[in-house]
């Protein structure tokens, strides 16, 4: 839709092209009549019968001789004329090569641009949903509905501006140029049209369907490809390369039987194009030959050779036109998944009229907080009644499965609550503008997420316009900037090349400079250093400490070594709020927090990884 006028331009070259290239057609009727003067004389007529009257193209050729005899340059009104009707074809020529020059610039840029608005529009969809869709979602079959798909689309586009706009076009073109030639003849044949179309049409159905089982399978087998390549390590530490291998082959064997199921119906669609443009064209020439003989209805043989030709064209036209029906079957069901992907609702979104905010004026507030995950059974958090001080750093500790993650996605708004709400200066946060909610906070995850660039790019990405002296500066204060300079490259180095050689800690230190770069005020710390050892658990702590001054923090800790200096500890289990207070308080309750923290004690793992922090 929004290329409208684009397609409507290419409708209108597309007319004039197949237009001057079927009235080229028409001409020969005048050529004929030059080279085999009185056909008339060899015409069998029976008695009684009527000849028809001349036709338009008939009274056209007529104009043309007498032109030509009135503006003889040759003293010889025949070559006169010949010259006359070639340079008619000539500036036919020209005319329809300008308009096909500008229907194939045209339309091959509304194709790709439509294309290229598609890959943006569903990267955008795609970013737009929440982190529950993307948790849910095959990773595989997103990249094979991106990839694949948007593929398929573009050779459909593709086809529909090579043929099934032009063809189309050609073929009324040539209909309207045999109408006017021997218009009740060219009736009959117009009206056997249907008979080749509607088989194709109900093929092109079974095409439709079996090229969306096609996606499907395409869809497994490149989520099987992408997990037994994301898990490269596990599957050779396991001896399962002949497992996943075997797997993989099996989801390719059903995408084998899946699409030959589509091209039998695609090959029967070209079959029967093959036997109709060849049977009705043997009828065709009978019947026509039998009416000739019988009744004469083309009283110029230069006429009868001239419809001849556009029926041949004609048919070309309508197997084409054919043929290209049943590729956009193909492409039916890649279209129809990208079309699935844009259906999807996105979780978050941004409010008509949002509130615009640029600091973090007052406390964070949870106020009745409740949330149930679209395929959940139960709540996830229920009634969370809490509030996020100014400056204070607020720990959230409780065992797994408690709603520690799913309270810090509500604060990071990567998803809604579904009672209640989180607010800021009164404001619900689905009131506030995204750009200006996302730009107050920074958040730190437990699995350091490094971009294939370069080290200084990934620090870079904390603020868009950086310059050198800030990420150095970042990295210095993340305890990271010595191991950076001492590279080769240093802050040119690439770590989709340095990622097998970077320890976790040193991973995690990067991303902390990213974050300390970004300058948020309010800081989002999920269980940060609880995949580390105890020696990088202590560097990355330190560097955590110098990220958290002078700012607002939520953590999250399975370790309570870490979250014994904050201000405040909120303990959640089974999606409620049980308690809340400092450190000692909690102790002294001798409640859930107390539990914890007895059990970790037994732990030498986290024994340890207490007296390294202390």
């Amino acid at each position: 839709m929004p290329h409208l006028r684009s397609v409507g331009l290419v409708v209108v070259l597309g007319l004039v092209t197949a237009s001057a290239q079927a009235f080229v057609l028409v001409l020969f009727s005048g050529v004929w009549r030059l080279l085999f003067p009185s056909p008339e004389e060899n015409l069998e007529v029976m008695p009684g019968v009527d000849v028809p009257d001349s036709s338009g193209v008939t009274a056209m050729i007529d104009g043309l001789e007498a032109f030509s005899r009135s503006h003889d340059i040759f003293d010889n009104w025949k070559l006169s004329m010949l010259v006359w009707l070639t340079a008619l074809s000539l500036a036919l020529a020209i005319v329809a090569a300008v308009a096909q020059w500008g229907y194939t610039q045209i339309s091959r840029y509304v194709g790709f641009r439509m294309i290229v608005d598609l890959r943006v529009k569903v990267a955008r969809h795609l970013m737009g949903l929440s982190m529950h869709y993307h948790g849910t979602r095959r990773f595989g079959d997103m990249l094979s509905r991106v990839s694949s798909d948007v593929s398929q689309t573009l050779n459909a586009v593709n086809v529909i501006s090579r043929s099934v706009i032009l063809e189309p076009i050609n073929a009324i073109a040539v209909i309207a140029m045999m109408m006017w030639t021997a218009p009740w003849t060219t009736v009959a044949v117009v009206g056997a049209l249907p008979i080749a179309l509607v088989p194709v049409m109900r093929l092109t159905r079974k095409v439709r369907k079996g090229s969306t089982k096609s996606s499907v399978s395409l869809g497994a087998s490149v989520q099987a490809l992408t997990q037994m390549f994301q898990g490269i390590r596990t599957v050779k530490s396991f001896g399962g390369e002949e497992r996943e291998l075997n797997g993989y082959r099996e989801l390719n064997e059903g995408y084998l039987r899946t699409s030959m199921r589509m091209v039998k119906a695609i090959a029967l669609t070209h079959a029967w194009t093959a036997f109709y443009s060849i049977a009705a064209l043997s009828v065709l020439i009978f019947a026509i030959g039998f009416a000739q003989l019988q009744f004469s209805i083309f009283p110029k043989p230069g006429e009868m050779m001239a419809w001849f030709l556009m029926v041949a064209r004609l048919n070309n036209h309508v197997k084409v036109a054919a043929k290209s029906f049943s590729r956009l079957g193909e492409a039916a069901g890649s279209s129809q998944r990208i079309l699935e992907l844009l259906d999807e609702a996105p979780d978050v979104s941004e409010a008509a009229h949002p509130v615009r905010i640029g600091a973090l004026d007052g406390p964070l507030r949870f106020e009745g907080v409740s949330y149930r995950y679209p395929d959940g059974e139960g709540f996830a958090l229920q009634g969370i009644d809490l509030e996020l001080r100014t400056g204070e750093t607020l720990a959230l500790v409780g065992p797994s499965g408690s709603g520690k993650s799913t309270l810090m996605d509500l604060v990071a708004r990567l998803i809604d609550p579904t009672e209640g709400r989180v607010s800021l200066d009164g404001h619900a946060l689905s009131e506030l503008a995204i750009a200006d909610w996302t730009g107050l906070y920074a958040m730190v995850s437990q699995a350091p997420f490094l971009f294939h660039a370069t080290v200084g790019e990934n620090i870079g990405y904390g603020r868009d316009g950086a310059t050198q002296a800030d990420i150095e500066e970042a990295a210095q204060a993340a305890d990271i900037h010595a191991f950076i300079a001492s590279l080769p490259e240093g802050y040119e180095t690439n770590v989709a090349d340095m990622g097998t050689r970077l320890s976790g800690g040193q991973a995690q230190r990067i991303t902390i400079a990213r974050a300390l770069l970004k300058g948020a005020p309010l800081l989002l710390l999920d269980e940060a250093t609880s995949s580390l050892d105890s020696e990088s658990e202590a560097e990355v702590q330190r560097a955590l400490t110098r990220l958290m001054e002078d700012r607002t923090v939520l953590v999250i800790a399975h370790r309570l070594s870490t979250v014994r200096r904050a201000d405040r500890i909120a303990v959640l289990d089974k999606g409620k709020l049980v308690e809340l207070g400092t450190h000692d308080e909690l102790l002294a309750l001798g409640g859930t927090y107390a539990n914890l923290h007895e059990l970790q004690q037994f732990d030498p793992e986290r024994s340890t990884a207490s007296e390294a922090k202390t």
